[in-house]
């Protein structure tokens, strides 16, 4: 499969990174951009050798920052995992500097969409950790946590109290989604000019030993399907959310590579945004999907091939260490 996926089919994209071949790529970067999930850690393991590797990569003046599309998290809760699985990065009042998940993102957008809103409000199917980035901006919060059904039967269950002031339904992940939760959004989304913002699309959340669970793709496709509207998505493979790093960093995309674990949502931001690219083979995508993409019909596949491969970022030690 790896000589196959090397081959490139027509380009020569999704070559094994070797250590030589890291030190000539890392010559000509500055920052690297990584996902977390399946990348770093799996669940609440790191990834072997990873941390090393991150820590060798700021040992040599790399600019790293973390793209997650993970709403349940703040910025500052996903530096301290940081730190805590070993991979470093800032403590104290700069905790978090670092980090750009779809829980901040979605509140700038939010901010941006919103402005001039009188006390402006959203509907949110997520965490506290998304209530808690969106009220940092001026937006609050109504819905997180457990809805139960009222009543018994859908007359009851749509004369629910509506409050007045909510203009967006933001869909993150929820553990506590509900059809009652679900009633609610598309009864808010029927309402003029009400936003309907998804987190991310994920498909499915990966963890320790090969097991997965839903992603908030799921959960935002539910809520399309009954509202018949499109989401306005945060994360990747939007560029919003790498608009959202490079304003903050003031990144030049030739000198910047993205490295994660997925082609449809990492990898394709990369291409989509004029970055190199890594896949990282210890999280959700294969090379066989790599072989897919190539040999595809289809432009947009084509697209979700990286330039480099490796089993495990651990694999760029050799080239930090040589």
């Amino acid at each position: 499969m790896a000589a196959v996926a090397e081959a490139g089919g027509d380009d020569a994209r999704c070559v094994r990174l070797s250590a030589e071949r890291a030190q000539a790529l890392l010559a000509d970067v500055d920052t690297l951009l990584f996902d977390c999930d399946g990348v770093l850690w799996r669940g609440e393991t790191a990834v072997p050798g990873a941390p090393e590797a991150l820590s060798a990569l700021r040992a040599s003046g790399k600019r790293l920052g973390f793209i997650t599309n993970n709403s349940s998290k703040t910025r500052e809760a996903y530096a301290e995992k940081l730190r805590r699985l070993g991979f470093g990065g800032p403590a104290g009042p700069g905790a978090g500097l670092e980090v750009f998940g779809t829980a901040y993102c979605t509140a700038l957008y939010l901010r941006q969409r919103l402005a001039g809103a009188p006390a402006p409000k959203a509907y949110v199917l997520g965490s506290e950790a998304l209530a808690a980035e969106l009220k940092a901006v001026g937006v609050s919060c109504v819905g997180v946590g457990p809805e139960p059904l009222l009543g018994d039967s859908p007359g009851a269950w749509l004369d629910a109290p509506l409050d007045p002031d909510v203009r967006a339904v933001v869909v993150g992940f929820d553990p506590h989604f509900s059809y009652m939760k679900l009633t609610k959004a598309v009864r808010y989304l029927q309402q003029p000019g009400c936003l309907l913002v998804g987190t991310n699309m994920d498909n499915r959340l990966p963890l320790e030993n090969g097991r997965f669970i839903a992603g908030t793709g799921c959960l935002v496709r539910a809520v399309e399907m009954a509202a018949q509207r499109q989401a306005d998505i945060i994360g990747k493979p939007s560029r919003f959310i790498f608009d959202c790093v490079s304003q903050e960093y003031g990144i030049d995309p030739e000198r910047t590579v993205m490295v994660g674990d997925r082609l449809d949502t990492d990898i394709l931001l990369g291409v989509t945004c004029g970055l190199k690219t890594i896949l990282t083979l210890t999280g959700v995508s294969t090379l066989g999907d790599v072989k897919s993409n190539q040999e595809s019909d289809c432009m947009s596949k084509k697209k979700m091939v990286p330039d480099f491969y490796v089993d495990s970022i651990a694999d760029l030690l050799p080239a930090l260490q040589g």
